[in-house]
């Protein structure tokens, strides 16, 4: 099997699914990408530092400016990976659950209908019964929409039922689950966790707005610290 360079050592997101297929990720921002980022950060700071040139609270506005530029690409990678991962279930959920496509004004009636008797479901009991009824009087809408409302409550004995009659979604169901799931305390926390820089100690302990303001400070006699 030839290994990917690319992402061979990025354990966190190797894959992702375009296409209509799962293919080794390359091209889009990955882990990879944000270690780049931050080694080259490193490396700034070593050069400002090393310039006998600057004042120490030169050197910390150039570091300031450096670390904000740094901050702001890697939260726009994880932003771009969180939008990617919210769209794809999205489409995936739409195209799982019988929405994709256009509709007729009438079915968009039927399905806002079925949505909202979905709706008031609260218990996974009941929205087992209601999804067995529905499937024993051919309502496909109505059972579609009890599927969706189970998948989104995490009632995952309601969804198996419903997949169970319907063994054509089985391959969605399994792109869908295999995406991570942007709700997750834990996810959010590891995804956060990977997209972000560790400050340098010239800013260390400073907010986000304190490091803007530093950034953009201008010293006396010009900017030295540019």
């Amino acid at each position: 099997m030839t290994i990917n360079p690319l992402t061979q050592d990025d354990p966190t997101i190797n894959a992702e699914y375009a296409g209509g297929q799962w293919r080794a990720r390359g091209r889009n921002l990955t882990t990879r990408d944000v270690t780049a980022l931050q080694e080259n950060f490193a490396r700034q700071v070593e050069q400002i530092n090393g310039r006998r040139s600057l004042s120490d609270e030169a050197k910390r506005i150039a570091i300031a400016r450096a670390y904000r530029d740094t901050r702001n690409q890697v939260q726009a990678a994880g932003q771009a990976v969180l939008d990617q991962v919210t769209s794809e279930r999205a489409r995936l959920s739409r195209k799982l659950f019988g929405y994709e496509g256009d509709a007729d004004p009438n079915t968009v009636i039927v399905r806002r209908d079925a949505a909202d008797r979905a709706a008031k479901l609260t218990e996974p009991h009941e929205a087992q019964r209601a999804l067995e009824r529905a499937e024993v009087h051919g309502d496909v809408h109505l059972a579609q929409a009890i599927a969706a409302h189970a998948q989104a409550h995490m009632w995952g004995d309601v969804v198996s039922s419903w997949l169970t009659s319907h063994p054509e979604a089985g391959e969605t169901a399994q792109q869908l689950d295999a995406l991570p799931d942007p709700s997750d305390g834990v996810w959010r926390m590891q995804h956060a966790m990977t997209y972000s820089v560790m400050a340098p100690d010239a800013v260390a302990g400073l907010s986000d707005y304190q490091v803007d303001a530093l950034a953009d400070t201008v010293l006396d006699g010009g900017d030295a610290a540019a």
